[in-house]
């Protein structure tokens, strides 16, 4: 009586409990890390979605403005007078300066300007055409484009349409160099390139004028 009891008490032994336990712990880390490269990968997914909403939303406010560009000439802070489109040449970004209508407010005309930096794009705002303080200007960083690690690759720039006798051309400022500065005229179209890391080479065409 006393043996048979004793075999119905039979349990697990500590062998078989270690072996239970490595085998929970093995599935347990193979769960975790298939968990966790989901969830990377659900970040990655939302970080690119949002760039490239910012993107979107970056292009659609700066190909307003070129198409409210108009032919008129201004002033610079010195009262020398100013194309209302030019890219100046050399220095570290590319800086869109514009003359448009539509700013709103008592003033019809506002001069603005867009810069490519490292990350992404800047608006800059003047109160009126003329730069008469310089002060005055507001600088609006419109979206990061890249990763806090990243920077845009260097062909991200500015190009122009132009129409020639031999047809379509692009050019790399504006005015051209060899232009009459008193003949004013604007080019055709505005070609943005920009090189976004993950993304690739983006390039947009933007009509110049009302």
């Amino acid at each position: 009586m006393i043996r048979s009891e004793r075999k119905r008490q039979g349990g697990f032994t500590l062998l078989e409990m270690l072996i239970a336990m490595a085998v929970f712990a093995v599935m347990s880390m193979v769960a975790y890390q298939g968990l966790r490269a989901v969830l990377d990968a659900d970040h990655i997914t939302r970080e690119q979605a949002q760039r490239l909403a910012d993107l979107q939303v970056t292009l659609s406010v700066l190909e307003r403005d070129l198409a409210q560009v108009v032919d008129v000439r201004v002033r610079d802070e010195f009262g020398d007078p100013l194309p209302p489109l030019r890219l100046r040449a050399g220095g570290e970004h590319q800086l869109l300066e514009l003359v448009r209508a539509g700013a709103g407010g008592d003033q019809r005309l506002r001069r603005t300007a867009w810069q490519i930096t490292e990350r992404g794009l800047e608006r800059r705002l003047w109160p009126g055409v003329d730069i008469v303080d310089p002060e005055s200007m507001r600088v609006r960083p419109f979206a990061d484009l890249v990763a806090e690690d990243q920077r845009l690759g260097m062909d991200s720039a500015f190009h122009f349409i132009v129409r020639t006798q031999a047809g379509l051309d692009r050019v790399d400022a504006w005015p051209p160099a060899d232009a009459d500065p008193e003949a004013g005229g604007l080019p055709m179209a505005v070609e943005l390139v920009l090189d976004i890391p993950g993304l690739g080479e983006i390039r947009r065409l933007m009509a110049v004028g009302l």
